[in-house]
Formats: structure tokens, sequence, C-alpha cells
């Protein structure tokens, strides 16, 4: 049994624990870090300060070296010095930190792997939104792999990134024309809703009605910078989305 601690009104399990850092399994709905030091949401860095010791000196983002969107769950590390925070900020920048999520999805992948490799620019109008770019932007490479089909027209799929883009595998499977379940700013509403016309009527709502991006952190492997151990954590799928599955299968 993982440990986790109480936060607010989430549980956060810690996964893995050593003296350089730890891996946690961020609740969906928590921020990362607060967006400024005025921000008063809950977020996962904020909780930090009872549970670990950490002195890396970075206001704010203390022990924070990547983020998840707020309303997507799963594995996320915590790097608790400087040290060992600027060895994992290179092997992000090197690719040497390999990471794999869930995603429920509208629509099938037309083969059962491919490989994604499109810019990624802000959005020039919605500053908080991305879209595809030929030649913008910053280069972004996404795995994606079918683990599972449901009823001919949702998809489980796995997505390893490369790369580590803000809003990265929404963005990329969305230009696949493969939008992720329950995810408000990258869909195509009118194809959504005819692909879930050979449901049940339950079925069609429990999937329009799923209440944030079903897209999950599950996986992540890397070689501990400090401890030279080969070190591989995977992490459930929430409650949330057991659900979904379960009533798709």
């Amino acid at each position: 049994m993982n440990k986790s601690y109480n936060y607010k009104d989430f549980r956060i399990e810690i996964l893995y624990e050593d003296s350089d850092i730890a891996i946690l399994n961020k609740p969906s709905g928590l921020l990362t870090h607060k967006k400024n030091e005025f921000d008063e949401s809950p977020s996962l860095q904020d909780s930090l300060k009872d549970q670990f010791t950490i002195d890396d000196g970075e206001n704010f983002k203390e022990g924070i070296v990547h983020r998840l969107d707020k309303d997507t769950s799963g594995i996320i590390v915590i790097t608790k010095n400087l040290i060992s925070k600027n060895k994992f900020r290179e092997m992000f920048k090197k690719r040497n930190i390999k990471k794999n999520y869930l995603a429920f999805a509208y629509g099938v992948l037309n083969q059962n792997n491919i490989e994604i490799n499109r810019n990624i620019t802000r959005n020039k109008i919605q500053r908080t939104k991305f879209n595809i770019s030929d030649n913008l932007g910053k280069n972004a490479i996404t795995k994606v792999s079918n683990i599972n089909t449901f009823h001919g027209s949702i998809s489980l799929l796995d997505c390893e990134i490369i790369t580590g883009r803000t809003h990265q595998i929404r963005v990329h499977l969305l230009s696949l024309g493969l939008p992720i379940i329950g995810d408000k700013d990258y869909s195509i509403n009118k194809e959504q809703k005819f692909r879930l016309n050979n449901m049940t009527d339950n079925l069609r709502n429990i999937v329009s009605l799923f209440p944030r991006q079903a897209l999950h952190s599950h996986k992540i492997e890397f070689d501990h910078p400090i401890l030279e151990k080969h070190i591989i954590i995977t992490c459930d799928l929430p409650n949330d989305m057991k659900d979904l599955k379960n009533n798709l299968q």
C-alpha cells in the first residue's frame, strides 16, 4: 500500500520517495503550482511544505520540476534540493525520461501505432490555448498506440510524450481528429456527438458529461541521476476514469 496524505479536499499518494526526489499521484482538479503569488487556488506545490523538506530556493515552484494540467491526473516528480532539480531539468531537456499517459478519446486510431511530430504554438486570440503549426512554435512529438476500442467509436490510447509541451497530448490527439473525452478546450462537437450514435442513451450521457479531460499520467521510467538505479513507476487509473472504462466495457 502506497503512503498518502490529505491536503484540503485532495488525497495525494506518494508512489516513491528517497532523499532526493518523491514521485506523487496528483489528483485531477489540483493545480501543479500557483499561477502567481496572488493565486489562492489549492496547488500540489502548496501541499508539499508539510510533507517534505524541500530546499531549492525557488519560491512558489519549490520542488516543481515539470507540471501536469490542473484536470490531468497522475504521476509527477518532485525534487527535494537544487542538485536533483537541476539534474532532472537536464534529463527532461535531453528527453531521458520516458513518460506515458492513458487517454480516452472520441474516434478510432486508423493504425495501431502512430508518431505525431507537429509543432505546437500558442493561440493568437485565446492565449491559454494552443494550436498545431507547420512552421511556428515548438517541435512536439507524441507516440500514440491503441490499447482498446469500445463501441467502434471510443478509444483507450497510450500516449508517450517525447517532448513535454503544454497541452501537447490534447492538441496532438485533436489534430488526428481524436479529441479527449471531457476536454472542454479541444473538441469537435458535432463530430463527437455523431460518434456516440450507436450507444445507449445512458452511456452516451456518461461519456458526454464526463467532467474533465480523461487523461492520466500513468507511467514514468528513468535512470536516477543520483542513486544511479533504474526507476519504473506506474499509477493505476483514478476512480472516475476506471468507472468510465467499466461503463464502456
